[in-house]
């Protein structure tokens, strides 16, 4: 007679504290060496281009004046913006596809995006001529309106959950139609300054706008990294993270208003980039070590960003092309190969 064997729940291991299989150094140094190599390309390239010893000159203060003021006032800022930026966006993705257990789950697909769209058109509408302080104020209140919304209607099933997902689909179709209508009964010159800011962009970005977005950042990022750890805990389940006596409904509240943050405060600042939230996780997946998936995902987000914009800048030069347009490319192109090709 064979006897029962029960299942004893694993231990939960905070997030950073899985062991490390063989190589997955090499890997971490092969992301951050690949994302160091682009950062460089895109303060070299240019109408005016320079060697790396150049660059290197500029960032060390032993270049000229002119070779510097191109570098650190006119290159630089965009390039930290691509690196911040993507960092957020694919920190944000992770978060949200954890906690909906869903490869869905990212500001994209929820409606967040959708809403600070909205927002931007009726300020566009509302108020004349507004400045950047209106606009990113506009979509950063769109955007924050539409999770509220979504998280409200998926609030019966929490948002460890497909009605979370659901909902916030739901709430990106609203708001689309809401943004034609909007579209079609503006004037064009408010029409074409909408249809600008939607496509997303970092070609605007300068030291004075950078500097306080970059603050932000910050102090979410900081935020979000003493939060993250608890995420494995909730993956194991609401019930054993209960008896562990984690606050689960707070804490996942909490991540939701992290990763909601670091997506206000990016596209505030360069509109609406699809598609770097939803690839970066899949992209870290397969490709980074999973011991430290939200740190993995954001290396993989600030690397598409980094060469979407340098993409977007130099690759059909004299045209350059909006951001956000090369990031749906690139990461449609992504996600139809690992469908293609995927074993299971």
């Amino acid at each position: 007679m064979t006897r029962p064997t029960t299942t004893q729940p694993s231990t939960p291991v905070a997030e950073g504290t899985l062991p490390a299989r063989p190589g997955s150094h090499w890997r971490w140094a092969a992301g951050v060496a690949l994302l160091a190599a682009v950062f460089l390309a895109a303060l070299a390239a240019g109408d005016l281009a320079l060697s790396p010893s150049e660059v290197w000159a500029a960032l060390t203060g032993t270049a000229n004046d002119f070779t510097q003021t191109v570098v650190l006032a006119w290159r630089l800022p965009r390039a930290l913006a691509a690196v911040a930026f993507g960092a957020a966006l694919g920190a944000a993705g992770s978060i949200f596809q954890t906690l909906t257990r869903n490869p869905l789950g990212s500001p994209d697909i929820i409606g967040f995006n959708t809403g600070a769209y909205t927002g931007v058109l009726l300020a566009l509408i509302i108020i004349p001529a507004p400045g950047f302080a209106a606009t990113a104020t506009a979509a950063l209140l769109g955007g924050l309106a539409a999770a509220a919304l979504v998280l409200l209607f998926s609030s019966r099933s929490g948002v460890g959950g497909n009605t979370f997902v659901l909902a916030g689909i739901a709430m990106s179709a609203a708001l689309g139609a809401l943004n034609t209508w909007l579209v079609y009964k503006t004037d064009t010159a408010t029409a074409t300054a909408s249809s600008v800011w939607a496509a997303g962009t970092l070609d605007n970005t300068r030291w004075e706008l950078l500097q306080p977005v970059l603050g932000a950042l910050a102090v979410i990022a900081v935020a979000t990294a003493l939060l993250v750890p608890k995420l494995r805990i909730i993956e194991l389940g609401d019930d054993l993270a209960h008896a562990l006596g984690l606050r689960v409904s707070t804490t996942r509240l909490l991540l939701v208003a992290s990763a909601v943050g670091l997506t206000a405060v990016t596209t505030a600042a360069a509109g609406p980039i699809m598609f770097v939230a939803l690839a970066a996780p899949h992209l870290a997946r397969a490709t980074l070590p999973r011991t430290h998936p939200t740190l993995a995902a954001a290396l993989a987000g600030a690397l598409l960003l980094s060469i979407a914009d340098w993409l977007a800048a130099h690759a059909f030069a004299p045209t350059q092309l909006p951001v956000g347009a090369v990031t749906v490319s690139l990461g449609g192109v992504y996600l139809t190969l690992t469908i293609l090709f995927r074993k299971h």
